[in-house]
């Protein structure tokens, strides 16, 4: 029993001998465990700023960055006022007075096909081109005309030159006038498109046409000498060019 307890306690005695032995053989080892031990003491202790949710030191909560505000879009210029007329769409007729370049004294002394460009004009835009006195006319008929179906009159053809004349009897035969005698050779006719005089369409014109200056001669209603209603004409001015 006594000399188990004896090897027991040399047992026991060894390593602590050993111990001792290890850290006076190495004391640069001792020296840095004293220098971590005190950087551990003096470390700060985190504090977490509840509000921010992130560690004053950063650590173990994720960092929430809110994102920008939309930079605000830059403020377009104010357009600045203009006193030019709006665009209007083709086939639309002014709003009163005389067409844009029909405020033109006519010279009824020109030949037959030879009327300057300067005295013809369009009724309203886009519109074939007539004499500027029968411009003005047909831009009246054509405001009540509007007022009445809700869209502009259709003109097929307008002022033809004596040229324009030679092809259109050559393309029509007997339904054109010999060139040089056609009232379109003075500005003074117009022939509608179909969808303009059709039905009642047709009936409105002739009971209003003529307030305006216009009309569908005899000889092209029915029961005349050729059958026309497309084709109308500025009487008054046309009874003028007759010897």
């Amino acid at each position: 029993m006594v000399a188990t307890t004896a090897a027991f306690a040399i047992t026991t005695a060894e390593p602590r001998h050993a111990h001792a032995e290890t850290l006076r053989q190495n004391p640069d080892s001792q020296a840095q465990e004293a220098s971590e031990a005190s950087k551990l003491a003096a470390a700060p202790p985190i504090v977490v700023d509840r509000s921010a949710k992130i560690s004053r030191a950063g650590e173990r909560l994720k960092v929430e960055i809110e994102p920008a505000p939309p930079e605000p879009k830059p403020t377009p210029p104010a357009e600045a006022a203009s006193d030019a007329p709006q665009a209007q769409d083709a086939d639309v007729a002014d709003d009163g007075g005389a067409p844009p370049g029909c405020d033109v004294a006519v010279d009824e002394g020109v030949a037959n096909g030879q009327v300057p460009q300067d005295q013809l004009c369009s009724p309203w835009d886009g519109a074939k081109q007539v004499r500027a006195d029968a411009a003005e006319a047909l831009a009246e008929l054509n405001e009540a005309y509007v007022a009445r179906f809700g869209e502009p009159m259709c003109i097929a053809d307008g002022y033809r030159s004596y040229d324009q004349q030679v092809a259109t009897k050559a393309a029509k035969g007997y339904l054109a006038a010999t060139p040089g005698t056609s009232n379109h050779g003075w500005g003074l006719a117009v022939d509608l498109c179909a969808e303009t005089y059709a039905g009642d369409r047709w009936d409105w014109l002739a009971q209003q046409a003529q307030t305006s200056g216009w009309d569908n001669p005899d000889w092209a209603r029915p029961g005349g000498s050729k059958y026309e209603p497309w084709h109308w004409e500025f009487v008054d001015a046309v009874a003028a060019q007759e010897p």
